[in-house]
């Protein structure tokens, strides 16, 4: 006990070296993290649905089921994460298909969209909706062979939208595609342009989205506008651009902005300067990890936060290596790297956020010492709550 309190010191104090000789503030973390689903199952990919107090996910026998979060405590109710099923014959994650149930918001009640096997074994896009109090699911008219669907998250939206995937033949060594469509119309279906798109998300607020796609052999970030079809190269420097995030950011007046992984090693923060996009940061946190995986970004209290895992591996999928949960402010003028999970070694993947009463809490998959497969644990950022 005495060395691993001694070795958790020493951790903490060189980080703090770090930090000072950076300009970088980092408290560290103050306590141990928390498992919240029931250790006998395998909860794994929980997507939320923060005005819901709920997540949804698909358990290993294909029902996709939602499960509610305690806004006071940040805890699973129930810890088994089923509390309303809502479809069945889903694909899993992540042996069948690397995307779990996604939330699309619309102008009613939020849907769900997620991969489901056909009648002929292959893949189709699938939806569970609610209509009364019962929720009924469909496979998506001209849905098949198409999978791993992402929805638009715009609250009140009349025009939901999904992107997903789509191979140009069953044999896995064709081509796979990048495609969108209007949720309730499938006759509006496109394709994504650009060479090997890869990483969409929809652009709050727009209806756009922002993904990577390889110019003259780097992958650059982009911005594509639907209803224009205008496409635009937002990147043009050095280093392949990966996991690209547009928002609104309260720092800049909500303007647009965006952030790039870059080398899988740093996170660049763009704003157009001059009517021209500029990398105003290249923020890295003082970490083990050399390398940064599954980044994302929140909103809180009028500023923005990107969290992510550090690892000194920068495949998501590597089982072995250990990871730490990062979370970092976007502002060059004051810098602020935390570390939400605590010192324990454990190979920790795919972090989300929920925002409690007591503030921000950071969710990931982590296998428990002596456990035989990942459950979900939750961090504090130490964000403090709304204000």
């Amino acid at each position: 006990m005495f060395e691993q309190r001694w070795q958790r010191s020493c951790r903490w104090l060189l980080a703090m070296v770090a930090s000072i000789g950076t300009g970088v503030s980092w408290p560290g973390p103050t306590h141990a993290d928390v498992i919240v689903s029931d250790p006998s199952v395998r909860l794994f990919d929980p997507e939320f649905d923060q005005a819901g107090e709920r997540f949804t996910w698909v358990a290993q026998d294909g029902r996709v089921f939602i499960g509610y979060v305690d806004r006071a405590t940040g805890n699973f109710v129930p810890p088994n994460g089923a509390a309303v099923l809502v479809a069945e014959g889903a694909l899993t994650v992540p042996n069948e298909v690397g995307n779990g149930p996604e939330w699309v918001f619309t102008s009613s009640e939020p849907q769900i969209v997620y991969t489901a096997a056909n009648a002929a074994g292959g893949r189709t896009v699938a939806r569970a909706r609610k209509q009364g109090e019962v929720w009924i699911s469909e496979v998506l008219p001209f849905g098949n062979n198409r999978f791993a669907p992402i929805g638009s998250l715009d609250r009140g939206d009349p025009s939901p939208r999904i992107s997903y995937l789509q191979r140009t033949t069953e044999q896995a060594t064709t081509d796979i595609l990048t495609k969108w469509r209007n949720l309730d119309d499938a006759g509006s279906e496109q394709q994504v342009p650009g060479a090997d798109v890869q990483g969409l998300r929809w652009v709050e607020g727009r209806r756009a989205m922002v993904y990577s796609a390889v110019v003259q052999g780097v992958r650059q970030a982009f911005l594509y506008d639907i209803d224009t079809q205008k496409l635009e190269q937002l990147t043009f420097d050095a280093g392949p651009k990966e996991s690209v995030f547009m928002w609104q950011a309260p720092e800049f007046d909500n303007e647009y902005i965006f952030f790039a992984l870059i080398n899988e090693s740093s996170l660049g923060i763009y704003r157009q300067v001059n009517g021209a996009w500029s990398k105003i940061y290249a923020l890295k946190p003082p970490s083990k990890g050399r390398f940064i995986q599954s980044p994302e970004f929140f909103k809180h209290n009028g500023k923005s936060y990107l969290f992510m895992v550090t690892s000194d591996s920068p495949l998501s999928t590597n089982k072995d290596l250990p990871s730490d949960i990062w979370l970092a402010g976007i502002d060059p003028n004051a810098p602020d790297f935390r570390q939400c999970s605590d010192a324990s070694e454990k190979v920790r993947k795919d972090p989300e956020v929920f925002i409690t009463d007591l503030g921000p809490f950071l969710y990931y998959a982590a296998k428990p010492e002596g456990g035989a497969f990942p459950v979900i644990y939750r961090c504090d950022t130490g964000l403090g709550p709304r204000q």
